[in-house]
């Protein structure tokens, strides 16, 4: 698809790999849609965004509640309908990880790395069925995790169960039906070398030590899916 003159909604765009995919998007001509629940963060994403003579705007709220996922579907609607949706919003639980973790602790894991995704994408796809006219080919990037992958121990199994879920739900929507719709795909990255994940390797043992993925490898990615995917493709960065 022609990236240029389209609007792209990303969320957990206030900073992190959210942030970078915006602006990789906004640098390829696309306007902007930043989802984030910091609004700060957000605002300043947009102020960054709109240096590449793009629209930009901002949408806060928390993409585990389901009026907050309406209310971003609505605005995108607002702003003539979103062509391009990022859904990169995700993160593991805090503090102790299952089996230790309380329900509503992993349960709000499952709802932030697959739950969330699923009904924006749902949302997403019935926007463009109510759009009028002709509507530019659409796409859909999910922002998955090499935690998705392997059948080794994991240190967090709610997050490595969702993000898993979320390929397969990407690979799902692969059928024809769907595709006619939007190409739904999804990159699945080792750790990215980000300033947080930087900080967190240097606290590990040399030999526990990940190689880490350039964000603008991921960034590069997703626009190449967004541009030139396929319906269902997945893409891993390892």
């Amino acid at each position: 698809m022609e990236i240029r003159y389209s609007l792209a909604l990303v969320t957990g765009a206030a900073d992190g790999l959210g942030r970078e995919l915006a602006l990789a998007l906004a640098r390829r001509g696309a306007a902007v849609l930043v989802a984030d629940r910091d609004p700060a963060g957000a605002e300043q994403t947009v102020r960054l965004v709109r240096e590449h003579r793009v629209g930009g705007w901002a949408c806060c709220g928390d993409v585990t509640v389901e009026a907050d996922l309406r209310a971003l579907a609505a605005r995108a609607r607002d702003l003539g309908g979103a062509d391009v949706l990022v859904n990169n919003a995700g993160g593991w639980t805090p503090g102790e990880q299952y089996p230790a973790a309380p329900y509503d602790a992993w349960s709000r894991t499952l709802d932030l790395n697959l739950r969330a995704p699923m009904l924006l994408t749902q949302l997403f796809l019935a926007g463009l069925d109510d759009r009028r006219g002709p509507v530019r080919p659409a796409a859909v990037v999910n922002v998955a995790s090499s935690a998705a992958l392997g059948t080794e121990g994991y240190g967090s199994p709610e997050y490595a169960a969702a993000k898993a879920g979320l390929v397969r739900f990407t690979t799902s929507l692969g059928d024809p039906a769907t595709a006619a719709r939007a190409r739904v795909m999804a990159v699945v990255p080792g750790w990215i070398g980000l300033p947080r994940a930087h900080e967190q390797v240097v606290a590990l043992p040399a030999a526990e030590r990940p190689v880490l993925v350039p964000p603008e490898a991921v960034t590069r990615a997703v626009v190449d899916l967004v541009a030139h995917g396929r319906a269902g493709e997945v893409v891993e960065l390892t």
